[in-house]
């Protein structure tokens, strides 16, 4: 089970990226707003009372506006004002909602929400940003970072567990080890290595793409790192069920929502 819907995972990805822009918008607001909403929900549980399903449901209509202004250049001139319109008074709305609410968790559930945005929204819109930003090329260069960030996985895994010795940061994942972060980290240089070859449309040159490569590796795993610590401070032991065998979706995309923001300014310095 945990093969067969890690795999649906993967060719949901692909084909996605494959299919274009409206696809991959799709696939990156469909991230958002299940991530959103399975962050809150373990924060602060199920909506319960008007407010408090009033503020999540403005979230989630926060996060879709905030991920699809990744795709300002294809929206008509209507839909991209009304969704600058929305994003620009939604920390207003939240936090005069937040006014109106009588529970005790009022002004923390505005935290957690505004947290949310940034934590989840943001990177998929940045990822989005990257996507769109030269077409088929960029097509191919988002291609490659998710292999990267599966790639470092696989490679933390594989020499992790046949010689890992010394802990990387055994405070919130005692399993991961020194040996199999460099592991990972090899696999995202040779991969970086290759797409220089394989996917010259990019127009990296050899040092850039090993230098992503690198950049993913290290991010990809803060990323995994700080849902560790969401989850120790919750208690939890996965963010959610969505996926059988792999938990919620923040689950799988915690290294992505750290390797977007640092992709998006290598891109930007580099690219």
């Amino acid at each position: 089970m945990r093969s067969l819907s890690g795999a649906v995972y993967v060719l949901l990805i692909v084909g996605a990226i494959a299919l274009g822009n409206w696809w991959f918008a799709a696939l990156t607001t469909l991230f958002a707003v299940l991530g959103v909403i399975e962050f809150e929900r373990n924060l602060d549980g199920w909506p319960e009372g008007p407010f408090a399903l009033a503020w999540r449901i403005l979230d989630v209509l926060a996060a879709v506006a905030v991920v699809n202004l990744g795709m300002l250049v294809l929206l008509p001139s209507w839909l991209l004002l009304s969704l600058l319109v929305l994003v620009a008074i939604y920390p207003v709305a939240r936090f005069t909602l937040a006014l109106y609410d009588k529970s005790a968790e009022s002004f923390r559930s505005t935290a957690w929400s505004i947290l949310s945005i940034v934590y989840i929204a943001v990177p998929m819109l940045l990822l989005q940003f990257l996507y769109t930003d030269r077409g088929v090329a960029n097509h191919w260069l988002v291609l490659a970072i998710f292999i990267m960030i599966w790639l470092n996985d696989t490679g933390a895994f594989l020499v992790g567990s046949s010689c890992g010795r010394h802990r990387l940061f055994e405070r919130l994942s005692p399993k991961k080890s020194w040996e199999g972060f460099f592991g990972g980290f090899a696999f995202c240089l040779i991969a970086g290595a290759a797409c220089s070859y394989i996917i010259p449309e990019v127009g990296f040159s050899l040092p850039v793409w090993v230098g992503l490569g690198a950049v993913v590796s290290i991010f990809s795993t803060w990323g995994d790192l700080f849902e560790s610590l969401m989850k120790r401070s919750l208690g939890v032991k996965d963010s959610g069920n969505l996926i059988p065998g792999h938990g919620g979706i923040l689950d799988r995309i915690d290294s992505l929502l750290f390797v977007a923001w640092a992709a998006f300014i290598y891109y930007n310095i580099f690219g």
